[in-house]
């Protein structure tokens, strides 16, 4: 064979083989896709298309202020990570138009309810939350217990709602500071009781939401009556967007249990003397906190211009259910936000399980 007939043949080969890698390449990249395991999502509107679940991993980032925004990208990151657990909707919107984002997490016939974020200042409740909805779902989705709590089987019976952060606005103001507001001059204009914008405790409008809702609203003292950064209840109760969403998420859902999370005191209030004696359960209920949090339970107020108003009171008495209010972390005489390079030492390890033990009490029968 000739000079030339054997380059050509030798050239012949390389394209041949060429040809046969690239066929090996898309047909390994089509197994490899085929392989990846999907699930049809049904829309609200009705459509069905396919999502690729992707492996579990670490989403939340607990050490840093946890804004509204990493908030939102966190929990649709999750929602696309755990589609068979998570779904993703809202109750409305702040007064700045910020959406409050509703996480349902499990598809069990009993219903929970979890808060965070009434007072702007207490953001790391909010991180609190979606780091258990993170750590939950990576150890349910891996087939794995949670500290001997077997979530999988807990998300089957129970749906987890869980409102992050109620107070997004004023969560904003404390995180971004006073320029990063839309009406700032308004808010510059109105009673400062601390003298910082990171102490701000009130929503956008200066009324302090965990005392606006209408259970002995006329009865709650205060000495702050007009807009504020905080102890304003408003000119009258429910008038704020934020506390109208959740009263109506409550209203078109029965919760076996609601709880809403603060920061700075370690302590479960649990009961009042406007609704003591009607709900047996809710003794069982904070007790089971307290045991695995070792936080202590607050004797129940028998005063309404001290307890009325707040969320947890207002469920008591609409409801006959229990409703908890729980404070996350040690008090430390001051009102400035905690450092959430903290979080693990001041947070997570005393309250990583409430969530686990609250959904078991949501399945117990109500005595």
């Amino acid at each position: 064979m000739g000079k030339r007939a054997t380059a050509f043949l030798f050239a012949l080969i390389l394209i041949l083989g060429a040809g046969c890698a690239a066929e090996t390449r898309e047909a390994v990249a089509a197994q490899a896709i085929a392989q990846t395991p999907t699930q049809t999502v049904t829309q609200t509107d009705g459509r069905q298309t396919p999502t690729v679940t992707r492996t579990p991993a670490i989403v939340v980032d607990p050490y840093q202020p946890y804004t509204h925004e990493m908030m939102v990208s966190d929990a649709h990151e999750l929602a696309q990570m755990y589609p068979q657990y998570l779904q993703i909707d809202s109750i409305g919107s702040s007064v700045e138009r910020r959406d409050l984002t509703l996480i349902k997490m499990g598809s069990g016939e009993k219903k929970l309810l979890l808060v965070g974020a009434h007072h702007a200042r207490e953001y790391i409740s909010s991180t609190y939350l979606m780091n258990t909805i993170d750590k939950y779902l990576y150890a349910a989705a891996r087939g794995e217990e949670f500290g001997g709590y077997d979530i999988d089987a807990l998300l089957s019976a129970v749906t987890v709602y869980i409102v992050p952060m109620i107070n997004p606005d004023g969560v904003n103001l404390v995180i971004n500071g006073i320029d990063s507001v839309i009406g700032s001059e308004v808010v510059k204009s109105m009673l400062m009781v601390k003298s910082d914008f990171a102490e701000w405790k009130a929503n956008i409008n200066g009324v302090d939401l965990n005392r606006q809702y209408p259970c002995f609203w006329e009865e709650k003292a205060s000495d702050i009556r007009e807009p504020a950064s905080e102890l304003f209840k408003g000119y009258s109760s429910a008038s704020e967007p934020e506390v109208i969403a959740l009263m109506a998420l409550c209203e078109n859902n029965e919760f076996a249990i609601a709880v809403s999370f603060h920061t700075k005191g370690e302590i479960i209030y649990w009961a009042d003397s406007g609704s003591m004696g009607n709900i047996p359960s809710a003794q069982r209920v904070a007790d089971a906190v307290a045991k695995v949090s070792g936080y202590a339970n607050v004797s129940p107020s028998k005063e309404p211009e001290v307890y009325g108003a707040g969320f947890e009171n207002w469920f008591r008495q609409e409801y006959s259910r229990p409703g908890l209010l729980v404070e996350l972390t040690p008090g430390d005489g001051t009102s400035t936000p905690h450092d959430n390079a903290l979080f693990d030492d001041i947070v997570w390890e005393d309250a990583k399980y409430i969530a686990a033990v609250l959904m078991q009490q949501a399945l117990q029968r109500e005595e």
